[in-house]
């Protein structure tokens, strides 16, 4: 039997600046990363049975870590939605000014399962300061940023060895040196790993990097490929038989879109690498997304495959799902069904219709989820309705799983503020079956205080 997570956040960020200093746009070490979703979205696709638990728990992995651009692939895959990390136009930016007074955020996170217990725990102090960055508490860094130079003491991730694919967190030093329209860097950490690297940047959208590694016990070679494509890369550890590659393409016109994201691998994961679970159990990890628009109608077709193959199986697996959408916001139909097995002839489908209605600042919409698997079994149903303003967002969710509220009902409410001093989110369910009374599903808590 599953059980319910509970998530508790506490933010404190302070910041001092001139209005002119808060309106003009910071440099890419002041950036704070951010989610691409909530954790609340994550609860959701679990309690719809989209998402298994195993599933949910490499999505909160990656979230934790802030690793968000993997998060997001995963999202994809194995929910089957959209999902896109924050990209910044940095040739819009004008030269950027530092200030020395420190700015920051201090943030505590837990996780715990419906008994109480504290399953994981998370404390964060994040602080900028003129070029520098102090990262304490899961991650012990301070880092250095200027036109292009990057120095990195304490514990080094994937986001500091600019690595596709994601690597474990060393201790050391990392180096990064701009000449030209080359990069040159390096890194040495307390267990003797050490790695080489040389990236050429063309322009803003197309580079390519290749980095040596000389962990204690193996060797690897390491190169990725950016272009307005996408990424391709590849990682592999001399002796064994196979590289692993990593593949995000995608292309957005008018009327035709695609994405392309797939890993692949052989019998045995190189070392030095931090793949979720469910990648490293299959050696086929990919999925498909094919969209097609017409804004004239203020239609959109979508198509979108996922085909895993697991290392110890020659066995496929793969789901399908189709989904139509159209109409005005004051009234717009979609539409999905989603094949769940296509090993059993499709048997195993899902059929889905939401209704939506926005009328600022309000928006209502009603579901309806019906699942087939040799036989149709009760539709849920979902009834909500939001309110947003620019600084205030409010939610109410009635769901019936069972189509009966004598049967099972559970209620969502969600409440977003944020002020220019006090900002806050919560997200509470609450769910009641036929035998047990109501009682907490998940709870997502957080504050912040801005200075």
């Amino acid at each position: 039997m599953k059980k319910l997570l509970l998530f508790l956040t506490f933010t404190l960020i302070t910041a001092s600046a001139t209005p002119a200093q808060e309106s003009a746009p910071t440099s890419p070490a002041e950036d704070f990363a951010q989610a691409p979703f909530d954790v609340s979205q994550v609860f959701e696709w679990w309690d719809d049975g989209i998402i298994t638990p195993a599933e949910a728990d490499e999505i909160f992995s990656k979230l934790e870590e802030e690793n968000y651009s993997e998060a997001c692939l995963l999202a994809e895959v194995y929910a089957q939605e959209p999902c896109a990390t924050k990209q910044e136009a940095r040739q819009s930016k004008p030269p950027y000014s530092p200030s020395v007074i420190p700015h920051g955020r201090i943030s505590w996170k837990g996780r715990y399962d419906s008994d109480g217990h504290l399953k994981s725990h998370r404390a964060e102090l994040q602080l900028q300061f003129y070029y520098f960055k102090l990262h304490l508490g899961s991650q012990e860094l301070l880092t250095y940023r200027r036109d292009g130079f990057e120095a990195h003491f304490g514990q080094v991730s994937t986001s500091e060895f600019h690595s596709h694919i994601p690597v474990d967190t060393l201790w050391g030093t990392a180096l990064l040196y701009p000449i030209g329209k080359f990069k040159l860097g390096t890194f040495l950490d307390s267990t003797r790993t050490f790695n080489a690297q040389m990236a050429f940047q063309a322009n803003r959208s197309n580079e390519i990097r290749a980095t040596f590694w000389k962990f204690p016990d193996a060797g690897a070679l390491a190169v990725q490929l950016r272009t307005t494509l996408g990424q391709i890369s590849t990682w592999y550890q001399f002796g064994q038989d196979c590289p692993l590659v990593k593949i995000q393409l995608q292309s957005e016109q008018t009327h035709l879109s695609w994405k392309t994201t797939a890993y692949i691998h052989g019998d045995s994961i190189p070392q030095g690498l931090n793949l979720s679970k469910g990648i490293a159990e299959n050696w086929f990890w990919a999925s498909q997304t094919v969209n097609a628009k017409w804004p004239t109608y203020n239609t959109s077709l979508s198509f979108k495959a996922r085909i895993l193959s697991p290392v110890a199986t020659d066995s496929i697996s793969a789901r399908f799902k189709l989904s139509i959408e159209s109409g005005p916001e004051r009234l717009r139909p979609s539409l999905s069904v989603t094949c769940r097995d296509a090993s059993d002839n499709c048997s195993n489908t899902e059929w889905k219709s939401i209704i939506t209605s926005a009328w600022e600042p309000f928006s209502f919409n009603a579901s309806l989820l019906l699942r087939h698997n040799h036989h149709f079994k009760p539709p849920r149903i979902e009834f909500g309705a939001a309110y947003r303003t620019k600084s205030a967002f409010a939610r109410l969710a009635l769901s019936l799983p069972e189509t009966s509220p004598a049967k099972a009902i559970s209620v969502q409410n969600e409440i977003k503020f944020d002020g220019e001093t006090l900002g806050c989110n919560f997200v509470f369910a609450f769910k009641k079956t036929k035998t047990k009374p109501f009682r907490p599903n998940f709870a997502h808590i957080q504050f912040f205080l801005k200075k």
